[in-house]
């Protein structure tokens, strides 16, 4: 009830505010009016009479105009008095003008005629002023129409008759249109009101809509900033494991013992992928990664990503297939490339069936065309149980899994993030990527990638994965500050026969710098960067000043990378395994 009723006062103060206005903007037109009004009585009445007649109407609609003007902006006063108030002004400048009607008494017919159509026009015009306030209408156009009616009616006679019933017809429909204005006011006000509360609504929603997108956009960046940066400490009781399942490949041991090495291994690598994962969306929200574009070798990049999931399509019986014409080169990243196809490749497998097949093959398009405007397309065709097109999108989406494997697979082991990761690496690359799919028709993701210009001089596109390494008799220094990952290296590297000298710190490291044939050092050491130390160890290096350093880490951003590319250093990033890090130590040390 009280929302009602303040309801119903805001209806009367703008009905009042209406009749304000309109009073205040015809100050011309009354005058004019009540002028033309003085020059047809002024031959036939007494001039003191014209003259009081012309200041009363010009002063009671002067006072009036400003004492509406007044009610309107003063509402300490109840809004019914002042409607009531508006109504007793009206009555004093419907009696001032409608006063008029009794000088035609003094007047010929004709003038008569003429005063009651300005008299008449006074009375209809207040339906557009005072309409919105009933009560002050029927008192300003009762004391309009009714004297005029009366005079023409006092006349008598048919003329007079007939007259006087026009205007009093005329007042009624006068008042029926008054009606139908306060009406069509009421719901326009009302629909207006209805209007501002949605709008109010609305604006309230969207505030809270916006405070809640804040709230979760600040939480997601906190999220990832906080995996961005615990990237480091997530990784290094991995690296251990890795190193030290590594190491225990060299030990002999019983058939029962090796395989719960493998069961071990295996489960360190699902593990490590799906920290890889989580690590890799959190660094593209994050914004920390940045593409660094290159040259780089389609044929070479396709044949290592294919190589390192051979051993999960043949224990999936998927084949694994790759087509690309030799030397065909592309301009990109190759580091994100490889992560996006790699996530590709991973899916197709996943979720093709037993003797299923998976085809990754490379074309050109429309280099007849346009050679400055060819494409590479890369295309990643499984034969699983495909996607319905209503689904297409979503599955970009983080943590989405539709379905399984096809009939007789074994189920598809996954965190739902892979696909994600390749829709943020596609639009930070600027890479369009496109889904070909129906249910029982397999998927086919196809990548278009600028075809890069013939090479100057090739660049570290391939990937030596099945060259032939060794580390025997070599004599590797580690500097980590971990005392759990630096007994891993131990581990590790003395399984693969080298000497191994160890150091927790850069001083430690510089009292043995001499001897080794190469150096293994983390990228955060406490108090000390990796850089820092890399340059040091190497600057202390008499007999041999091209000491080759190898740098394990965990973080791949920008910044990292950049000092890597100056100090000509390789990266590794955490977690690494034996047989990545011998063959990385093997090539520095015969780069050297």
């Amino acid at each position: 009830m009280p929302a009602a009723s303040d309801e119903l006062d805001e209806l009367d103060e703008r009905r009042l505010q209406v009749v304000a206005e309109q009073a205040v903007g015809l100050r011309w037109q009354i005058l004019l009016t009540a002028a033309v009004v003085a020059a047809i009585v002024w031959r036939d009445l007494p001039a003191p009479w014209v003259l009081g007649w012309f200041a009363a109407v010009i002063a009671s609609r002067e006072w009036r105009a400003a004492a509406l003007a007044r009610m309107a902006a003063d509402r300490t006063r109840p809004i019914a008095a002042r409607l009531r108030a508006t109504v007793r002004w009206n009555v004093l400048i419907g009696a001032c003008n409608g006063s008029a009607a009794l000088f035609m008494a003094r007047l010929d017919p004709t003038l008569d005629a003429v005063l009651t159509m300005i008299l008449v026009s006074w009375g209809a015009g207040a339906v557009s002023t005072s309409a919105t306030v009933m009560p002050a209408f029927l008192a300003y156009a009762g004391l309009l129409f009714v004297p005029t009616a009366a005079m023409w009616l006092m006349a008598g006679g048919w003329l007079g008759w007939g007259v006087g019933a026009l205007v009093l017809m005329f007042f009624g429909v006068q008042t029926r249109f008054a009606r139908r204005n306060l009406q069509t006011f009421e719901e326009s006000f009302g629909i207006r009101a209805e209007n501002q509360a949605l709008a109010t609504s609305l604006e309230f929603e969207r505030t809270q809509l916006a405070i809640a997108r804040d709230e979760a956009v600040r939480a997601n960046n906190d999220k990832s900033r906080f995996l961005a940066g615990a990237s480091h400490d997530l990784r290094q009781p991995l690296q251990a494991m890795a190193l030290n399942v590594g190491a225990l490949r060299h030990v002999a041991m019983a058939p029962d013992a090796r395989a719960i090495v493998e069961v071990v291994d295996s489960s360190l690598e699902q593990l490590r992928a799906m920290l890889d994962a989580l690590l890799d969306v959190s660094k593209l929200d994050a914004g920390v990664v940045v593409a660094q574009p290159q040259r780089v070798r389609v044929d070479r990049l396709l044949t290592a990503v294919a190589a390192s999931f051979g051993a999960a399509a043949a224990a999936r019986r998927v084949g694994l297939h790759t087509d690309c014409p030799p030397g065909l080169a592309v301009r990109t990243d190759p580091d994100l490339l490889r992560r996006m196809l790699a996530n590709l490749i991973d899916n197709a497998i996943k979720f093709s069936p037993a003797d299923g097949q998976v085809d990754v093959r490379a074309r050109v398009r429309d280099a007849a065309a346009d050679a400055s405007n060819a494409e590479v397309e890369l295309t990643v065709r499984d034969s699983g149980p495909g996607i319905a097109p209503e689904n297409h999108r979503i599955v970009f989406e983080d943590l989405v899994q539709l379905h399984a494997a096809g009939p007789g697979a074994p189920a598809a082991p996954g965190h739902g993030l892979g696909l994600g990761i390749v829709r943020r690496v596609a639009e930070l690359l600027g890479v369009p990527v496109e889904l070909e799919s129906s249910l029982g028709a397999g998927a086919c993701f196809r990548l278009r990638l600028p075809l890069a210009a013939p090479p100057g001089a090739e660049g570290a596109e391939g990937d030596g994965a099945d060259a032939p390494w060794s580390l025997d008799g070599r004599c590797v220094l580690v500097l980590e500050d971990d005392p759990m990952v630096r007994g891993a290296y131990l581990n590790a590297l003395g399984a693969m026969g080298c000497r191994v000298l160890a150091a927790s710190t850069l001083d430690e490291a510089l009292q043995q710098i001499d001897e080794p044939d190469a150096l293994v050092l983390d990228c955060r050491l406490g108090g000390v960067s990796g850089f820092e130390a890399a340059e040091r160890l190497r600057g202390r290096r008499c007999a041999r000043p091209a000491l080759p350093v190898v740098m394990v880490t965990a973080d791949t951003g920008p910044a990292v990378l950049e000092a890597a590319r100056r100090q000509a250093l390789p990266l590794l990033r955490k977690p690494v395994d034996d047989r990545t890090l011998g063959r990385a130590l093997a090539a520095a040390i015969e780069r050297s």
